[in-house]
């Protein structure tokens, strides 16, 4: 513990701001220290703070300014024998204080403050007046041989005067006080009568034993406050590597979608070409069997044969125009999906490298964080090992418990984790969109029990599902119960294209995973309530067509091909691929009005029923109705004609301003209730409110329901029923 002073006496007793050695030193409440005239103008010019100028660590501001602050008795006294020790080692002449000569000295007295020769000094130590200097007296062949240690030197020293008193030696302290130094006449009868006295010694021990348990705590933390650079330079180059990683896997993902587009117009120019090359040949067929026939035919009729070959030729024309323009749609549609690829891959750019930098930003604010927190470390460590070096008791009562205070603060630091800089090297975005959905694959249901094991039937769910079919719960999973079954509304993309069901008997929509699930429905059948897409570009139909807003029902499938009757009684034929099955989803389902509003223009058809939720000056909120007609022109909102049952006659109503109760077609086996009494020749078939089945469908307007009480079937208007809740 013993340190030489030498090894301290360059680099640690030097002022900060003046780079000289340190002139009535003050000490802040950090235990870094300047010269008061250093530090004074920056506590003159601060407010209710004072900024260490070497941490940055603030505290309170005293009310006598610099004054305020202790003197570091302690530094100022090891400053006094370094001065002490350039002036030996110049060899400078001194006068003795003993005999006034002007001669080479051999020794220093701190209690008289001055220079004696050799002969003096003998005489300075055996003198009855002078004997007890002895213990203050300082050898220079010590200061010379640099044998002098902080313990020793602090041994030389007085006490310090009393405060009250400065013709006395201090002998106790007081505690309330800050330990201040004082004499016992002050103690017992003056200024610091009734305060907490203790002695010097007692007290210093005391301190000493605080600071030395507060000195194990911080050395604890040394390795974590030294080894933080280097997680902090680790966590960053992590950083790097992700980022540099993570614009390689986006670069390859578009890379990889690019191929697909100029693979995708490769294949439209080809088909394009094909298709003009069958019309230019069915035109010269065409031509030359017209020609040989104009041959063969009389003269007169020539004129009939030409106009023919006009037709023919204008007719290829307008074909030729229709691939044209298809092919046209076709480029300009990869072209929206190029431009939106490479839109997408900039915006992911751009989001790792604003991710980098502001991680970036933070390491750089960490790490100066981290050096402050070091050069803290480091200086208190120095000043507590010097001020225990010097074994001096008045130094130790009036250091130690800053140094006790400032060690708490410190400590705590230190052991301060940072565990954000594992999410600093990290980087996210979201992946490439695939420019083309998968397709779907119409091959039939094939059973769980005709696969050998899970692993095999749950590759099949992922090749096979799509968007409408009906799944089975196989295996309880996150609220969704074994038996529930539900519909696939879309794929999870962040997910591993998981499926989204909405369940029936959980009520709502969650994802599930491909291994607790099982097909059980290919979606559209006989009997399912369809409408016409909104994709369809000119749908083949027969003569008598339907309205594309329609809801009808599926009467008949031929592989391919459908027939569909609509709520119009008009008949359609068409291709499956044509149609959209139309199912309901609860509002509940949705976040917000605007999300629901959204759905039910998507779903709305002529023929389903209806509900107000908002009043619009007609109808009030709980009436409800029937879809008549439906007028999309204004792109922003579209309008529904409706039939309402409490206002009556039909009114126009926004479509953000209703909701979807069911749809109007019924179908066999449906449950129903009587909207009203329901009566035949004067007697009540069904009152208002009972339930009944419908056991079959005469048209788009009657349906026949049992009677229990006639023990038979009845026809009825579906405006008379409604679907049972």
């Amino acid at each position: 513990m013993a340190a030489q002073l030498v090894e301290l006496e360059e680099n640690f007793f030097n002022c900060p701001i003046c780079l000289d050695s340190f002139k009535d030193p003050k000490l802040l409440p950090c235990l870094h220290r300047y010269c008061r005239g250093c530090v004074k103008p920056e506590v003159d010019k601060s407010d209710d703070k004072v900024k260490c100028p070497l941490c940055k660590q603030e505290c309170d501001k005293p009310t006598d300014g610099v004054d305020g602050f202790k003197t570091d008795f302690h530094t100022r006294n090891v400053v006094e024998y370094i001065q002490l020790k350039k002036s030996v080692a110049a060899e400078e002449v001194r006068k003795c204080i003993g005999c006034s000569n002007e001669l080479q000295v051999a020794a220093f007295c701190f209690k008289c403050r001055g220079f004696i020769c050799r002969k003096c000094h003998e005489i300075h130590e055996n003198s009855g007046m002078t004997r007890d200097h002895k213990e203050h007296i300082l050898a220079l062949k010590d200061v010379k041989d640099k044998h002098l240690t902080l313990e020793k030197l602090g041994s030389l020293k007085e006490a310090p005067s009393c405060s009250e008193h400065p013709e006395k030696l201090a002998e106790i302290c007081c505690v309330d006080c800050d330990n201040l130094p004082i004499c016992v006449v002050c103690g017992q009868y003056e200024n610091h009568k009734g305060h907490t006295i203790r002695g010097v010694r007692e007290l210093a021990a005391e301190e000493r034993k605080k600071i030395e348990h507060s000195m194990k705590a911080l050395r604890e933390q040394d390795g974590n406050v030294r080894g933080f650079p280097a997680k902090l330079a680790e966590a960053r180059k992590s950083l790097e590597v992700n980022i540099t990683e993570t614009k390689a896997r986006i670069r390859s993902q578009y890379n990889k979608e690019v191929g697909k587009l100029n693979e995708k117009e490769r294949e439209s120019v080809g088909l394009l070409a094909k298709h003009k090359a069958e019309i230019d040949r069915k035109e010269r067929e065409v031509v030359a069997d017209l020609n040989r026939q104009r041959e063969r035919e009389l003269k007169t009729v020539n004129d009939k044969y030409d106009k023919c070959v006009s037709e023919a030729k204008a007719k290829a024309a307008d074909e030729r125009g229709g691939k044209d323009t298809a092919a046209s749609k076709t480029k300009d549609m990869l072209t929206k999906k190029r431009s939106y690829l490479e839109n997408e891959l900039s915006d992911s750019f751009s989001s790792v490298d604003h991710q980098g930098n502001t991680n970036m930003k933070t390491f750089g604010e960490l790490s100066d964080q981290s050096t402050h927190r070091i050069q803290r470390y480091d200086n208190f460590v120095a000043v507590v090992t010097s001020v225990l070096a010097s074994r001096d008791h008045w130094t130790d009562v009036s250091c130690l418990p800053d140094m006790n205070v400032s060690s708490k603060q410190l400590i705590e630091d230190a052991k301060k984790e940072f565990p954000e800089i594992a999410a600093l090297s990290k980087v996210t975005t979201k992946a490439i969109t695939p420019v083309f959905a998968p397709k779907a694959n119409p091959s039939p249901i094939i059973n769980r029990d005709d696969f050998k094991s899970d692993a095999d039937y749950e590759k099949y769910v992922k090749e096979h599902l799509r968007i409408g079919m009906t799944l089975r719960c196989r295996k309880a999973n996150q609220g969704v119960q074994e038996g529930d079954t539900g519909k696939v509304i879309e794929f999870d993309w962040w997910n591993n294209l998981n499926p989204i069901c909405q369940w029936q008997r959980l009520g709502g929509t969650l994802v599930v995973s491909y291994s607790d699930v099982e097909i059980v429905d290919q979606g559209i059948r006989v009997g399912s309530k369809v409408r016409l897409q909104r994709s369809a570009v000119n749908p083949s139909r027969d003569q008598e067509g339907g309205n594309p807003r329609s809801v009808g029902r599926v009467t008949a499938i031929n592989r391919k091909n459908c027939t569909v009757v609509f709520s119009t009684e008009k008949h359609w034929k068409g291709l499956l691929s044509e149609v959209e099955h139309v199912s309901l989803l609860r509002r509940s389902a949705f976040q917000d009005d605007s999300s629901y509003s959204a759905y039910v223009r998507d779903t709305i058809g002529v023929g389903m029923a209806v509900r107000c939720y908002k009043d619009d000056g007609v109808t009030k909120v709980g009436d409800t109705g029937t879809v008549t007609r439906m007028d999309d022109s204004d792109l922003g909102q579209l309008r529904i004609e409706v039939g309402w049952q409490r206002p009556g006659g039909t009114h126009w109503a926004k479509h953000s301003n209703i909701e979807i109760l069911g749809l109007r077609l019924l179908s066999v086996g449906d449950t129903v209730r009587a909207k009203e009494d329901i009566t035949a020749y004067g007697a009540t078939l069904l009152a208002k409110g009972d339930t009944t089945k419908i056991t079959g469908i005469v048209d788009s307007r009657w349906c026949n329901v049992h009677f229990a009480g006639r023990g038979r079937s009845w026809t009825v208007l579906f405006s008379q029923i409604e679907l049972s809740s």
